[in-house]
Parts: C-alpha cells; structure tokens; sequence
C-alpha cells in the first residue's frame, strides 16, 4: 500500500504546553505514512516535529484583526498544512466566500490548504443527495484557486466525535468524484476514525488518507494508525 497522508488534529486539547510537547515526542517520526500534526495555534512554535500544520487562519496577511493567525505568521514558523473550512466553525459562521480568502491567501504564501467539506450532510442522505452538498461547497470554496494544490478532506458532519464512520465504501465513491470533477490530488476521509476502523479506510484507492480527531490525542493509538 502507497504512503498516504494522515493529519492530526488536537483541536483545542490538550491545555499545557508540557501535554502538548510530551504528547509529540510519543508520536513517531519514522511512520510508514506521512504525518502532520495539528495542535492549538499557541503551541506552534514550540513542537518540534517534522510536519506541522495549523487549525485555521485569516486571510489577511496582517492589520487591525484581534485574535486572528496569519498566514505570514504561520509561514514565518515553518508552517507546511493549515485546515480550512472544518465543520466546527462552519456551525458559528464561516462561510464559503471566506473559506475561498483563506484558500487562495494560503496558496499565495505556498501553504497547503486542508479544506475540509461535509457540513450539511446527514447519516440518512444516499450518495447522490451527499454529493449536492459537497458540490456547493466545493464549486464555491474553490473558486479562482488552482484545486490541483489543495487537499480535500471528506468529514460528514454526523460522524465527527459521534463514534459512528461513513462506509470505507462510500468514501472511496465520494474520493472518485472529488477527484475527477474537480482536479483534486489528494481526498482524505475523517469522521471518528480509530485505530480499529482506520485500515479499511486507507485500503481504498481512492481515499488518499485520514483526518483523525480524538484517536489522535492517544499517542499508542496514533501510532497504530500512521503505521497502517
């Protein structure tokens, strides 16, 4: 099986800077898939491992925006990943117009986007209501921005955190689609994926990798999954 792309993200755990060094010196470095980790924004800086990437960003370089990361920020440490678009802040706001900034201000500093679609969907819908959702937001959050540099993360909305995962067989059929409508290189799949269901997922051609939540907060089981 060819190397695939595997993606932490801690979201906003753990909550000291010792968890968060300690919980990356357990991860391995010599996996047989790549990795990147995502952890909080504040610990950037200061863990060290090979591929790092960032939660979210601004799409303004710099300026009167309290709070907000930057891109150049992110690009000043070394930043190689930032996820974008993901279905925890589509629900308090963002939008498709905004996720386009984010997209293309990352391309321009050579940053590789994550952009993570599936907002919307439900456990219910078949393959062809999944793919109206996931077109609308593709067609709108690629807009003016070469797709072919950009990694597309699948993340049904109903299977993050939940415990319960789309079939590897529907994310093999949703990898072909996005790929071949829209010139896509690399479709990850993540929705409450573990160590236990992970490999059924990666088996698909189609499926370029995973985006793995709480599974990668438990360094044994992380490490279980990059070395599938």
């Amino acid at each position: 099986m060819p190397k695939k792309l595997i993606i932490a993200n801690w979201k906003l755990n753990p909550t000291t800077i010792k968890d968060a060094k300690k919980l990356a010196s357990l991860i391995s470095v010599k996996a047989k898939n790549k990795v990147v980790l995502c952890p909080p924004a504040v610990y950037l800086s200061q863990i060290n491992y090979p591929n790092l990437g960032a939660q979210d960003c601004f799409w303004q370089d710099k300026g009167a925006y309290t709070g907000q990361v930057s891109p150049l920020q992110l690009k000043d440490l070394k930043i190689k990943y930032c996820i974008i678009g993901h279905s925890e802040l589509r629900a308090i706001g963002e939008n498709d117009s905004m996720i386009n900034f984010k997209l293309r201000t990352l391309l321009q500093h050579k940053i590789i986007p994550v952009l993570c679609v599936g907002f919307g969907t439900t456990v219910e819908q078949e393959d062809m209501e999944v793919v109206d959702v996931l077109r609308a937001q593709l067609e709108a959050g690629l807009k003016d921005v070469d797709a072919s540099k950009i990694v597309v993360a699948y993340e049904p909305v109903w299977a993050i955190g939940t415990g319960k995962t789309a079939t590897p067989e529907h994310a093999e059929k949703i990898g072909i689609f996005i790929k071949a409508k829209y010139g896509i290189k690399t479709v990850l799949y993540g929705g409450s994926v573990n160590a236990s269901n992970a490999r059924e997922f990666l088996q698909q051609r189609n499926v370029g990798g995973l985006l793995v939540g709480g599974a990668s907060l438990i360094a044994k089981e992380f490490n279980q999954i990059i070395n599938i």
